[in-house]
């Protein structure tokens, strides 16, 4: 099984030797090195130096995933292995949930950057959407692959919508903008099960940069439930009982970081399979080409 240090290694030596995928690679340093100065920044001049700030750096990570994908595709000027139904879950998520945290701060976190900030990284996770949707569907529809993207997602949306109305919290104390928060949080809970689905079918190849937007929505998720588990008790009724909305909450974060991690699982699983059958070029046996999987970039067979 490939070494993670090697690994790391390879990363830097395809910049410093200006191998095949330098742009990329650069690339890719370069948004990672800004994001972690943009996280230090706001951390030092905009937030209150509490634990919330987390909740807005979850939704910066998730901007910056959707960024990646982005890249990726304009990169490779192809669309393979992007799931778009989870983008149109996503735009559906993002739709949803702008409309309630834009008008009320009942899901917001409660220090300074909750007043602009996340909102903010929210409409530029939208905004990446939409242009990946484009991409998907216009200019590079050539290369979807529509026949792996075949989840029946669509049939889940109705029942999540009745779910949204009918269980949710009180947060925003209003019954329509409770629900409408709701709503796009179960969907957010089952936006990510149609690229779960294409996995499975394209045989676990997951294409280069769309492992960047897997690990950093795991991230993201992680980042968000710890949000919530620490909040838990704070969402309890002020006069006591049940604490409903929190364990709502929890349950749907929870599935999310579930769906998250499974992801993830599933494209390292594919990655040591694939590490431990493949030839370099090749196979000395054989002479036939050994099976081959779409690494993240800067990885080699090794």
């Amino acid at each position: 099984m490939p070494s993670p240090v090697l690994n790391v290694l390879d990363f830097f030596d395809d910049i410093l030797s200006q191998k095949e995928n330098c742009r990329e690679n650069s690339t890719v340093l370069v948004v990672y090195l800004l994001a972690l100065a943009f996280f230090v920044f706001v951390w030092h001049e905009f937030s209150d130096k509490d634990f919330s700030f987390i909740m807005t750096m979850s939704g910066a990570l998730q901007a910056i995933g959707f960024f990646l994908l982005l890249h990726k595709v304009r990169a490779t000027r192809s669309a393979a292995g992007v799931s778009s139904k989870t983008l149109q879950m996503y735009s559906m998520v993002f739709t949803f949930r702008l409309s309630s945290t834009l008008v009320k701060n009942g899901y917001l976190p409660v220090d300074s950057t909750g007043d602009w900030l996340y909102q903010a990284s929210d409409v530029a996770s939208l905004l990446l959407v939409f242009q990946l949707l484009y991409y998907v569907h216009k200019r590079f529809r050539y290369t979807y692959q529509a026949e792996l993207d075949s989840m029946p997602i669509w049939s889940m949306v109705p029942g999540v919508v009745v779910l949204g109305i009918f269980v949710h919290g009180h947060l925003n104390h209003s019954e329509i903008f409770d629900s409408i928060w709701a709503i796009g949080m179960y969907m957010d809970t089952i936006a990510m099960l149609p690229q779960l689905w294409m996995l499975v079918a394209k045989g676990g190849e997951v294409e280069a940069l769309t492992a960047n937007f897997v690990a950093l929505l795991f991230f993201s998720r992680f980042l968000t439930w710890a949000f919530w588990y620490t909040g838990f008790p704070e969402l309890a009724p002020p006069e006591g009982g049940f604490n409903k909305a929190g364990w709502i909450i929890m349950i749907a974060h929870s599935l999310q970081l579930l769906f998250s991690a499974d992801f993830m699982y599933h494209y390292f699983k594919w990655t040591a399979l694939n590490a431990a059958t493949m030839c370099c070029g090749p196979c000395h046996r054989t002479g036939a080409e050994g099976p081959r999987m779409v690494l993240p970039v800067g990885v080699h067979d090794i």
